[in-house]
């Protein structure tokens, strides 16, 4: 069963398009270990981006294993300092 985690980022006014351009990069690292996106929307009215990603296996340790990668580091070079605050859960399908 696939596990998921829900996403919301608060991102400064008028900085949304500077942010998706690094948030694609570290989607693109994500992939490597085994994650995917389930969905991804920006909430015009609160100026957030708002996602899911899901992995099959242990969520958990595939996370740790992300967070400390090499991959992510080198997608974090030169990222945009313009998130406000993130809210991340675990989250369960219920439709």
């Amino acid at each position: 069963m696939a596990r998921a985690q829900l996403r919301r980022y608060d991102i400064e006014d008028g900085q949304m398009d500077a942010f998706l351009v690094y948030w694609h990069k570290l989607i693109e690292q994500r992939q490597k270990f085994g994650f995917r996106v389930v969905f991804a929307y920006i909430d015009d009215t609160n100026n957030d981006l708002v996602w899911a990603v899901e992995h099959d296996g242990d969520f958990a340790a595939a996370e740790a294993e992300y967070v400390v990668s090499p991959e992510r580091a080198a997608a974090l070079i030169g990222a945009p300092q313009v998130m406000r605050g993130a809210k991340i859960g675990r989250a369960t399908r219920v439709m």
